[in-house]
């Protein structure tokens, strides 16, 4: 659903261009010590719940995301409606994560018939609460977050997909020396207000690396790596050659995983520059993705055949 392992992949073959065949690697450290904005926005949205009539607490949402152009928090009534997702869930584990599952999850209108039915007697949130600690709700809502985030993004995808395959892709190795069980260990005994002081992430670490490292690095403000999203594949107004083949209305039916209608609409907003947020860049990616994987895996095409 996402396009940032491309360019890594990119990125790993100048590594091995350039003869170094290891490399090491700050991934984790902002799991381990609170570095994620989605940590802080759970940190406010708990801070607003406490009293839901103020109309100035929800104005420090404004603050996240300074590097998104269309950021949730300054969209008016859309944000205020998607930071309010599933806060019937405050006092659950997975309390931050709701409105990403939720955007996820939005991506569900594109399937079939056949496909939704399959997925939705299979998915729900108590098959994640399966999987946690049974005294995780004594445990401090932030290290709470952190446990989920560990559980799910970083060991399915980032030090999967986004990792050691797009590394070894180019005979990288890459070395994660804040995935050391010592690091971990002691950070997870680290009184969340040293990991976030009010809103500035990853303190203590911050902190202890003052005269180490350029104040520019140290102090500069959170920002992901991104890569573009759909806006990669259009061009002219219409989509390239390649995806309008494999998001064909006849392709689509064949493999019988998506609505072809559904789908038509979304390549329509593509091709005038309206797929801009979230959900549907994650939808638009994730039905490329599964109908190339379809045509090269299932069907059996080359993949020279997409040049």
């Amino acid at each position: 659903l996402r396009t940032a392992p491309a360019p890594l992949m990119l990125l790993s073959r100048h590594v091995r261009e350039s003869d170094y065949k290891v490399v090491l690697t700050g991934e984790v450290a902002d799991e381990v010590f609170g570095g994620y904005d989605i940590f802080k926005e759970a940190k406010i949205r708990r801070f607003c719940h406490r009293y839901p009539d103020s109309t100035l607490r929800p104005l420090i949402l404004k603050k996240l995301y300074p590097y998104l152009k269309y950021n949730p928090a300054a969209s008016g009534d859309f944000g205020k409606q998607f930071f309010q997702q599933g806060m019937e869930y405050i006092d659950q584990p997975f309390f931050a994560h709701v409105p990403r599952w939720s955007t996820t999850r939005r991506s569900w209108r594109f399937f079939s018939a056949e496909m939704k039915s399959a997925v939705e007697s299979k998915v729900g949130y108590e098959s994640i609460l399966r999987l946690l600690p049974k005294d995780i709700g004594r445990w401090d809502p932030l290290n709470r977050d952190q446990y989920v985030e560990n559980h799910t993004l970083l060991s399915g995808y980032l030090l999967n997909s986004q990792g050691d395959r797009m590394a070894m892709a180019n005979s990288v190795e890459g070395r994660f020396p804040f995935l050391d069980h010592r690091v971990m260990e002691f950070a997870a005994n680290i009184p969340a207000r040293y990991k976030i002081r009010i809103l500035n992430e990853k303190f203590i670490l911050k902190k202890s690396m003052a005269g180490l490292i350029p104040d520019s690095i140290r102090k500069r403000s959170k920002q992901p790596y991104r890569a573009p999203d759909s806006l990669s594949f259009f061009s002219g107004g219409k989509p390239v050659p390649y995806v309008q083949e494999l998001l064909s209305e006849e392709s689509l039916r064949t493999a019988g995983y998506f609505n072809p209608a559904a789908v038509g609409k979304l390549l329509n907003k593509g091709a005038n520059g309206r797929i801009i947020g979230f959900a549907d860049n994650m939808a638009f990616v994730g039905i490329l993705s599964t109908m190339l994987l379809d045509k090269m895996f299932i069907q059996g095409y080359s993949a020279a055949s997409f040049e």
